[in-house]
């Protein structure tokens, strides 16, 4: 009998780093023979007619993974909504259900407190928890398929990984793996470095490179 897997994209973007995270876990456990899908949280609440199809995954789905980034230290509103509609929709249905939530601090440890907002959902909607993967440095994986990144996704594919194996023997995710993705790809100083030439380079584009310390709605005193 085939089991079915569902990660559900929590990203407002189109063709964002949940997406693809999602797609590498999709891919991960249709090679070992689940129907395995991934759908929008997005095109679910913007397009109405769309929110059955999300429903009637989420209901028939053995796995249900949230993937999604870190908004203001929390799920972002329209994941949030879609958790509020999903919660009783299993009547009592069994399953288990993981998260894999990035951000774009340097540090994992700032996905914390919304996987505990995933863990309770879980608990809300009768889904046994499997565990939450926390992946700091968002930004560095933007615009690329996971298994494209090289060096520097390693530790992340690698707990991506070890999770599909789990998650396929019907077993929560390991903690070697909860802990490795919390690596760091580079040391933090580099991250900010990068961050910082990111946001000048991106000012200049625009032509606001000298604008950057503007105040124009400070009161002068």
């Amino acid at each position: 009998m085939s089991r079915g897997f569902l990660a559900v994209v929590g990203s407002p973007r189109p063709n964002s780093t949940s997406g693809f995270f999602a797609q590498y876990l999709v891919d991960g456990l249709a090679g070992r023979g689940w129907q395995a899908q991934r759908l929008s949280v997005r095109t679910a609440i913007r397009r109405p007619e769309r929110w059955p199809e999300l429903e009637k995954a989420f209901i028939e789905a053995d796995v249900v993974a949230l993937v999604t980034p870190l908004y203001v230290d929390s799920l972002p509103a329209e994941l949030t909504l879609a958790l509020e509609r999903l919660a009783a929709a299993r009547a009592g249905r069994g399953g288990r259900l993981c998260a894999v939530l990035n951000c774009g601090f340097a540090e994992a440890r700032h996905n914390d407190v919304a996987l505990d907002i995933c863990r309770l959902f879980a608990r809300d909607a009768g889904l046994r928890w499997a565990g939450g993967l926390a992946i700091g440095g968002g930004g560095m994986f933007a615009g690329k398929p996971l298994k494209d990144q090289g060096g520097k996704a390693r530790h992340i594919a690698a707990a991506f990984d070890d999770a599909i194996v789990a998650l396929d023997a019907g077993q929560d995710i390991p903690e070697s793996a909860l802990q490795g993705i919390r690596g760091k790809a580079v040391p933090t100083w580099v991250y900010f470095a990068m961050a910082n030439l990111s946001m000048l380079i991106g000012a200049a584009k625009r032509g606001n490179l000298f604008k950057i310390g503007a105040r124009p709605y400070a009161r002068g005193d």
